[in-house]
This record gives C-alpha cells, structure tokens and sequence, in this order.
C-alpha cells in the first residue's frame, strides 16, 4: 500500500525484510544449542508411547538398523528387556488395550486393530485335546489353529497331512 501511494519504495522494504531476516537467523544461531535441546526434549517426548508394563519406565518407539524396521522398547534397556514387534506400516494408537492397558496398533490392509503385545489374549495351552485317532496312521489327533480358524490335525504332522475340519470331527 505505501509504495502504490508513493509513501516508500520496494527497495527500502526489500531491505528491511533482508533484514529483519538477518536478524532472525543471528538469533537462531547465538541460541542454536538451547532451541536444539528443546526439539530433542519434545522429540523423545513424541516417541513414548506408554509405560513398560514390568519396569514401569517408558516405552518408545526405536529403529534396528539391523532388522531395518521399527519395534517398541523400554527407555530403561538394558537392565529391562521389554520389546514388542512392529508390523511395517503400523500406526500407534491413542487407545489402549482392554486386557492389558497396552496402546492399540493399526496395521497392514485392510486396516486391522491389535494389542501392541502380539501374545495378549493368547492363553498357552498346557495340554494338547486330543480328539480321536487319524484313519491314516493310527496318530492322535489334535485340535489346532492356523490362519483359516481352529482345525483337527495329526500329531504326527509333518510326516502324516492328514486334517480335517471340526464340523467334520464333530458330524462322524
């Protein structure tokens, strides 16, 4: 507005923005040292995601230079060993687990929700059922889990394949 009405020049504040710039990177500079404490503070800040179930301390995001991928870990490492696997892609969310009190991770597509420990909710199974014998070689035969659900299989697997559904069990 001032140079339309003839009050000031473009180069007179051309020169004051170059200097009032100036200004600002010499300011930067003399502080450099604290600003850059500052962002690792508010970095580390953003990396912790929740607190370590055993130790209590904090659990953050870290990258393995060896594996090439991200994984959750304890700030008190290495006297707490606390680690959990990050699936590639996976997003931390800010609820938590209804079992265990651990983050939600978003991952894979489509999009799927899971506790951030992948053994939550998974009780060990101290004894194997058995559900019969296999008609191919006389082995027990157990019930299992894989990808397509819960099944009947051999015990003597790999060396006998025989499996069959539990509708199947269940009708002869």
């Amino acid at each position: 507005k001032k140079i339309m009405k003839g009050k000031t020049s473009k180069d007179k504040i051309i020169k004051k923005a170059k200097e009032e710039i100036i200004s600002i990177i010499e300011e930067i500079e003399k502080n450099k040292e604290e600003i850059g404490k500052h962002l690792y503070k508010a970095y580390q800040k953003g990396r912790i995601i929740g607190e370590c179930p055993e130790c209590k301390g904090n659990l953050l995001i870290k990258y393995s230079d060896k594996t090439k991928s991200s994984f959750v870990g304890c700030s008190r490492f290495p006297e707490c060993k606390i680690v959990y696997p990050l699936p590639k892609g996976a997003r931390i969310l800010k609820s938590k687990c209804e079992k265990c009190g651990l983050p939600l991770i978003s991952y894979g597509r489509p999009r799927q929700r899971a506790c951030l420990d992948p053994n939550c909710g998974k009780e060990k199974k101290d004894k194997i059922e058995v559900v019969g014998k296999c008609p191919r070689c006389g082995n027990d035969l157990v019930k299992r889990s894989g990808r397509y659900g819960e099944f009947i299989g051999c015990k003597g697997f790999p060396k006998c394949r025989f499996t069959a559904s539990l509708e199947e069990v269940k009708e002869g």
